[in-house]
């Protein structure tokens, strides 16, 4: 018999305490990775999984929302929509396909664009899979008669129909309303745009851009159970969409019109912006060459695209608030006020024009070769005597320049309610030397005295300094919007007329310049005679702007009526020679047509 050992016993309880012990930690260790994995499946990724197990079995169908209306003050229809079709895949099944390449290229030729562009937008990041991907808007019937016959051979094709932009008026106002198009790439990247995707339609420029928000309303969609093959088995809800908001504008088509013919009439290139100086309204705003609208209301036409981005005189820019003048002669205006606001001049201090002006070795000449002989302040700025103003300039120096220009509003965004606007430059002695390394110089100074040299500015802030002088010292913020309304008219917001800036001088000193300004046009002599109007009262400035680039830009801009000015005009003709020759006829055609044939209609 074998002798028991207690100690044997307890070694063998000790080992089977450890076995249990270790299967005890492997269970638990499998227990709690199964735990893990549980907790991330069903709280980390859940919302997921969830999303991917209700698309296999839902298809979500975008119905866009009909982008808002626009229309002139007098609610004239100037952008609309009609309705029209857009083929897209639904990448889920469409990847079905038993010849992927062979179903790209067959729509491809039916669409008549490149298979790349589809592989493209297939592999377009998405939230569903079976999000249906745009291809193509603006169906032809062609196409849209094709595409029907290959939905039964082709998997995933899906014709939806939605609202597109008609111009009635094509090329009218393009630059002013604007375009849309589908957003980009750059533009998804783009922290701006992070709350629109891939396919979303979106004002590109113009009003369309600005107030894109207003415009645009919200989509709604259709969510639609299907079967593993894609096929439609019911329609489980439906959120409509909701149209976006209406847009009044401060225009006049009439003379939107009127104006454009004007220039179409001659081929001018150029601006003619016209504004109701008390209001801040525009009332036309003219941007030549310009660009059909009807060529962006569905797919943009790639040729013309590339036919517009290849021209040389940029018909995509509004020169209206992106193009970049020399102010010229009507910077006068602002050297006239500083001087008499400084005492520097008074009516009576003449200064002798011979023609042609030496600052050392250096001539500059004025625009009358034979000069004027003595000249007062209000002969100066009627007949716009260069040498009166060089020499004035040289007493007011830079500094008063620099100062006086800035007052008047120059190198500041007017801040109108239209995107890319430009700012133009106000040199001073510090901003040349940190430009070029170089010091002012007297010739600089005299340069400037005539709104030429470095000084700049766009069309918009040279009519400012006309509407100074029409508001008796004051300028409002020049505004294309007048209301937001609903489809049944009624009004969601006016916009509120804010002033911009007012001038801190005397108001004898505006008068006295207003006087002057009326001579330009009234006295016979003046450069502005050809803007004269026999029953309407015209004062203005002309200019006649050195460019480096070819002969003269003529400019006019000027204010009627005289004691209660209703309207203010700027002209600007690229290239057009005399600004008192060219521009103010132009100017006079478009005071008299609006104040005798539109405030005196009847409608």
């Amino acid at each position: 018999m074998k002798k028991y050992n207690i100690f044997e016993n307890i070694k063998d309880i000790h080992r089977r305490f450890l076995r249990v012990k270790f299967l005890a930690w492997i269970t638990s260790i499998i227990f709690i990775i199964l735990l893990a994995r549980l907790f991330y499946l069903q709280i980390i990724m859940g919302n997921i999984y969830n999303k991917m197990a209700e698309a296999n079995c839902i298809s979500i169908v975008k119905k866009t929302a009909p982008r808002g209306y626009i229309y002139d003050r007098n609610y004239k229809e100037l952008v609309i929509n009609i309705p029209s079709f857009k083929v897209a895949l639904i990448p889920f099944h469409f990847l079905k396909n038993e010849n992927i390449e062979k179903a790209i290229v067959e729509l491809a030729n039916i669409l008549d664009i490149l298979p790349e562009e589809i592989k493209e937008k297939i592999q377009q990041e998405r939230q569903y899979v079976l999000e249906p991907i745009t291809i193509k808007r603006n169906l032809s019937e062609k196409e849209l008669s094709l595409l029907e016959e290959k939905k039964f051979y082709i998997k995933g094709i899906s014709i939806e129909q939605e609202p597109k932009r008609k111009y009635p008026f094509k090329n009218t106002a393009a630059h002013l309303l604007g375009y849309i198009s589908e957003i980009t790439k750059e533009q998804l990247i783009d922290s701006r745009y992070k709350k629109y995707k891939a396919g979303d339609i979106i004002g590109q420029s113009g009003v369309e851009k600005y107030y894109d928000e207003i415009l645009r309303g919200e989509d709604g969609a259709v969510y639609i159970l299907t079967d593993a093959k894609g096929s439609q088995i019911k329609n489980l809800n439906e959120i409509n969409f909701k149209q976006g908001k209406n847009i009044v504008l401060t225009i006049d088509i009439k003379l939107q019109k009127f104006a454009e013919q004007l220039m179409e009439k001659y081929k001018y290139k150029g601006v003619i912006l016209a504004e109701e100086p008390s209001t801040g309204e525009i009332l036309c705003m003219v941007s030549k060459p310009d660009y059909d609208l009807t060529f962006f209301s569905g797919n943009i036409d790639i040729k013309y695209w590339k036919k517009l981005l290849r021209d040389k005189d940029n018909p995509l820019t509004n020169k209206v608030v992106q193009g970049i003048y020399s102010p010229g002669s009507i910077f006068k205006i602002v050297v006239g006020i500083g001087g008499l606001n400084e005492k520097i001049i008074d009516l009576n201090t003449s200064y002798l024009c011979e023609g042609i002006y030496w600052i050392k070795t250096w001539p500059y000449k004025c625009w009358r070769r034979n000069g004027h002989g003595y000249v007062n302040f209000f002969r100066a700025i009627a007949e716009s005597c260069d040498i009166y103003f060089y020499k004035l300039g040289l007493k007011m120096k830079v500094e008063l320049l620099h100062k006086y220009a800035l007052m008047f509003g120059l190198s500041e965004k007017t801040n109108i309610d239209l995107p890319g606007e430009k700012s133009g430059i106000v040199p001073s002695r510090e901003w040349k030397i940190r430009m070029s390394r170089l010091p002012w110089f007297p010739g600089n100074t005299v340069m400037m005295s005539i709104g030429q040299g470095y000084l700049s500015a766009t069309p918009l802030q040279i009519l400012n300094l006309i509407n100074v002088i029409a508001n008796n010292g004051y300028v409002m913020q020049p505004h294309v919007l007048k209301a937001i309304t609903s489809n049944n008219r009624k009004i969601y917001n006016l916009f509120e007329n804010i002033k911009l800036f007012e001038l801190n001088i005397d108001k004898n000193t505006i008068d006295l310049m207003k006087t002057a300004m009326k001579k330009v046009v009234n006295s016979g002599a003046g450069t502005g005679k050809k803007a004269y109007i026999t029953d309407i009262t015209v004062a203005g400035k002309t200019a006649t702007v050195e460019n480096p680039h070819g002969e003269t830009h003529a400019m006019f801009a000027g204010f009627a009526p005289y004691d209660k000015p209703k309207i203010s005009v700027l002209v600007l003709i690229e290239h057009g020679g005399g600004g008192g020759d060219i521009a103010a006829p132009l100017a006079k055609e478009i005071i008299e047509f609006y104040l005798k044939e539109i405030k005196n209609d009847k409608r």
